[in-house]
């Protein structure tokens, strides 16, 4: 398939990314502080909307975030503010852990946010240094370290937080959106720290009053429960899988490189497609899935089990299917494929797929021995009952007979001679 058909299988992901990275363009609009910007106080309490080229209230710093190509530069579309209510719990919202393969995007070798440029805009003001560390939990002079610990992503959902402006010489919070394509840095644990537009600090987003409202102007496509909360991964993450909107491919990213430059991403396989599964059994399961496409080569596929960290079937490059069997009856499994080139490196992982084995087939419980009845007493006997005479059969009556002539008798003795 050529890269423009498989395009068409991946951009619908991504098009909330390619959107939104259309702004970007205007981030010089962060710095200087010389345009006047909404006060923190007026959204106190209410839902903040940013898109990606909104400043928001009181930034911390001039913008690091990154030019974007220009070929991913369509035009932005806005829309009215929502008047529905926005979910006051963060629970309300659909949460994903930062290690999902779904949550961000970028360019190979493009940092999309500047790590030292935020550093020096930090460490020139004492205050905004002192005030960006106590968000952030970590000691003043430990602040450089922290943020190269970062990794600069993009975005490919909105997500909600806790943004953090500078006013009076103090860090201030509100609740926010940020749009799909935002340029921001996420930790170890792939929940965003730092959105790059304005170097604001970002946390874990509160709940809201029962009366808030949503501030800003929304986008094309944004619903008040639309918008995730991301949540730490289950364990430190040591590289992210990124979706590149401009080459229409996947890379892998390491966590801590300081930068994404010197040919530190690597181009990965795709994930594999229409990823399906059917119960064959009591114990087994046929799995099916369409071939990765895109420009590097598959070695081959790794099927993973929900709750095994080692893969439970490893097949040929040219299988597209896989079958797991040893299950357990009448149980939900929950599968995921990846593809693998030449040098072990992994794709992002295909949908997921529930699947429950069928119930065994089980006997009719054996019944335990029923008490039989007591022998029933035998009548008595009974005495002989007199039988009539029976009759005499008839008899046919004497026949008469013919008289016989008498035998002839011998001749009588002759005397001797």
């Amino acid at each position: 398939m050529s890269r423009r058909s498989a395009a068409r299988s991946t951009v619908r992901m991504a098009s909330a990314t390619v959107v939104a990275l259309a702004v970007v363009v205007s981030a010089a609009a962060c710095g200087g502080g010389e345009d006047e910007q909404p006060a923190a106080a007026d959204t106190a309490g209410d839902l903040l909307l940013q898109s990606v080229a909104d400043t928001g209230p009181d930034p911390f710093t001039q913008s690091t975030a990154a030019k974007p190509p220009a070929d991913a530069l369509p035009s932005p579309a806005n829309s009215p503010t929502p008047t529905r209510r926005p979910p006051a719990k963060p629970a309300s919202h659909r949460s994903v852990k930062g290690s999902s393969d779904t949550l961000y995007g970028g360019s190979r070798g493009v940092d999309s946010c500047d790590v030292e440029q935020q550093i020096r805009f930090l460490t020139k003001d004492q205050d905004r240094e002192r005030a960006f560390a106590k968000v952030a939990g970590v000691g003043t002079s430990l602040l450089p370290d922290y943020l190269r610990s970062l990794t600069s992503v993009v975005l490919r959902k909105d997500i909600r937080v806790t943004s953090h402006g500078f006013a009076d010489g103090r860090a201030t919070d509100f609740p926010s959106v940020l749009q799909a394509g935002t340029a921001v840095l996420v930790d170890n644990e792939g929940v965003p720290r730092v959105r790059c537009a304005c170097g604001n600090p970002l946390t874990s987003p509160t709940a809201l009053k029962r009366t808030a409202r949503h501030q800003g102007t929304a986008w094309r496509g944004y619903h008040p429960k639309r918008a995730i909360v991301v949540t730490p991964a289950s364990r430190p993450l040591t590289k992210i899988r990124l979706f590149d909107v401009v080459k229409e491919t996947w890379i892998e990213r390491p966590i801590n490189s300081k930068s994404a430059k010197n040919n530190k991403d690597k181009v990965i396989p795709s994930p594999p497609l229409k990823f399906r599964g059917r119960a064959t059994g009591p114990n087994t399961v046929e799995l099916t899935w369409k071939p990765s496409k895109g420009d590097v080569k598959v070695a081959g596929y790794q099927v993973f089990q929900k709750g095994e960290r080692k893969p439970v079937q490893e097949v040929l490059p040219d299988s597209k299917g896989a079958r797991v069997s040893g299950l357990e009856a009448g149980s939900e499994y929950t599968f995921t494929v990846r593809a693998v080139d030449a040098s072990g490196n992994a794709s992002a992982a295909s949908n997921k797929v529930d699947v429950v084995t069928e119930s065994e087939q089980t006997q009719a419980p054996v019944q335990p021995d029923q008490p039989q009845p007591p022998d029933q007493p035998q009548p008595p006997d009974q005495p002989d009952q007199p039988q009539p005479p029976q009759p005499d059969p008839p008899q046919p009556p004497d026949q008469p007979q013919p008289d016989q002539p008498d035998p002839p008798q011998p001749p009588p003795d002759q005397p001797d001679q």
